[in-house]
């Protein structure tokens, strides 16, 4: 132990001389050693050196310098359909600096082998016992003729972590050691570090494993989390453009995401502009799609001039999604209340806003408050949020009262407490907000933050209504093309009940959402 220290101090004080002494050091010192001994000392400095120095590109090309003298190398794998064993890695995608995932196959004679990856640092990760596998019928055919001794779950694909930062987007290797005792090597494609194409492709890899409950838990909500994260950390208020003279002390703060159909913005300045409550409102817009800068800019110029209704675009560096764009409004907003709009909500009447202010400051702990929406034949699309479970199924999804009903249904104008009400519309206090974290990051683009928003209020000691005084109409979803969202909606769905089904169940056993609540239980006027 007390060697293996020593030599690990020098080779780290080697990393920082010169390339010649540091190639004599690892000829002179380290060829030598046997190949366990030269992989574990290439992790521990690879480990403590990047910790140590942040780790930079630099660093990582040099470590990888040393991995490539002291590294045992593996015969490459030669796939050929008369070899029994085979090997290939289809992509590794960057998560963040420590964390990645890939997918490849694996074929062997005999079970029980190992398949390593190692960075191109020298850190090694064994993926045998957390890799998901599957079933790769393409490998089973291209193997037909060596018969059925392989024909085992060839396919694999794992969310892993390294120990320290890796920066290198080549250099990836991974080792295959058959049950027999053979082992090969090949080297991986380049590193896919785009975070939109790597969660694409992620949610791409769940929904061919529908259903994709033990991919999701194991490996795709570490992998989407984190990335969520990461496109949320990246995207930062690079300005806020003010059209107009916005109130000082607004009482509510009107938060809108934009993202592409930018037409929208023009309908509801049109029929806010005819409100005079939506001009003591502060109207805080958040361009998602960052490529229309200019172009919005543009029109919102002439929308301002047109109607003169104060409002400000706030002006992200990059895209985050639904949640994230609410993020940077509620950073940039200075209401004591805060109302979540979607960009395709349309009023039915000037006075809603002022409708839903009373109703929340009349009651003593609503957590966020729900309006009456609308589609464009009069029949309902909200009237408040609940769950439901299809029978043979374990998630819950969200499900909204009345829906498809007209206007006019009598259960729908009873003001009650529901479950969940939608951020299409949501008026909430800033304070309760904030207590509860705001909209969760963790879903993917916009789906289910609303409803973990509502059942954190609900856990924090409120009570989420719907008022049906409050009429707009909702163009839902025209923003998103419906076939690409349902991946993300599937892999939500799954997330939402993975983390919330316990008090959802509970819930929904106090809830009858066929029922409106009968006066003198709780409605109010």
């Amino acid at each position: 132990m007390a060697r293996a220290t020593v030599a690990e101090k020098r080779l780290r004080k080697a990393l920082d001389a010169d390339e010649h002494e540091l190639k004599a050091l690892l000829r002179e010192e380290f060829a030598g050693l046997a190949a366990e001994q030269r992989a574990e000392l290439l992790q521990r400095v690879a480990k403590s050196a990047v910790k140590g120095n942040g780790g930079s590109a630099a660093l990582s090309a040099r470590l990888h310098g040393v991995r490539e003298v002291l590294r045992e190398r593996l015969p490459i794998c030669v796939v050929d359909e008369r070899q029994p064993i085979g090997l290939a890695v289809e992509q590794i995608l960057a998560i963040d600096e420590r964390s990645f995932w890939i997918s490849g196959w694996a074929r062997e004679e005999e079970a029980g082998g190992r398949i390593v990856v190692v960075s191109p640092e020298g850190h090694r990760v064994d993926l045998s016992k957390r890799a998901f596998r599957f079933e790769r019928p393409d490998v089973v055919q291209f193997y037909a003729g060596l018969g059925r001794a392989g024909d085992r779950d060839q396919g694999f694909t794992a969310f892993f972590e390294l120990p320290a930062s890796s920066r290198l987007g080549s250099g990836w290797v991974v080792e295959l050691h058959t049950a027999a005792g053979a082992a090969v090597e090949v080297q991986c494609p380049p590193v896919n570090t785009d975070p939109q194409a790597v969660r694409t492709t992620i949610l791409g890899e769940l929904g061919n494993h529908a259903p994709p409950r033990r991919l999701a838990a194991e490996h795709g909500r570490h992998a989407l989390s984190r990335l969520q994260e990461r496109i949320v950390g990246e995207a930062e208020i690079d300005s806020v453009d003010t059209y107009g003279e916005p109130p000082e002390l607004p009482e509510v703060s009107v938060i809108i995401p934009l993202y592409r159909r930018l037409d929208f913005l023009e309908h509801q300045l049109l029929h806010f502009s005819i409100d005079p409550e939506l001009a003591e409102a502060e109207l805080v817009y958040v361009l998602d799609s960052v490529e229309q800068r200019e172009e919005l800019a543009a029109r919102a110029r002439e929308l301002f001039a047109l109607y003169r209704l104060p409002f400000r675009v706030v002006n992200p560096t990059a895209g985050s999604g639904f949640a994230g764009a609410n993020r940077h409004g509620v950073a940039v907003a200075s209401g004591r209340k805060l109302l979540l709009l979607n960009s395709d909500v349309i009023p039915d009447r000037p006075g809603w806003l002022g409708e839903m202010c009373r109703f929340y400051d009349a009651g003593e702990r609503i957590g966020a408050l729900g309006a009456k929406l609308l589609y464009e034949d009069d029949s309902l699309q909200h009237a408040g949020l609940y769950f439901h479970r299809l029978p043979g199924t374990e998630v819950w999804e969200n499900a909204h009262r009345f829906k498809g009903l007209h206007r006019s249904f009598p259960a729908a104008a009873v003001a009650q407490p529901v479950p969940a009400v939608t951020a299409a519309c949501a008026l909430v206090d800033r304070e309760r907000y904030e207590e509860v974290g705001g909209l969760p990051l963790h879903y993917v683009q916009g789906d289910y933050e609303d409803s973990e928003l509502c059942l954190r209020l609900a856990e924090a000691g409120y009570e989420n209504w719907y008022l049906p005084e409050a009429e707009l109409y909702h163009l839902e979803g025209q923003s998103y093309v419906a076939e690409a969202r349902r991946g993300l909606s599937d892999y939500n769905m799954w997330l939402h009940s993975e983390l919330w089904g316990e008090e959802i169940a509970a819930t929904m056993e106090r809830f009858d959402p066929h029922a409106a609540t009968v006066a003198g239980q709780g409605v109010r006027r």
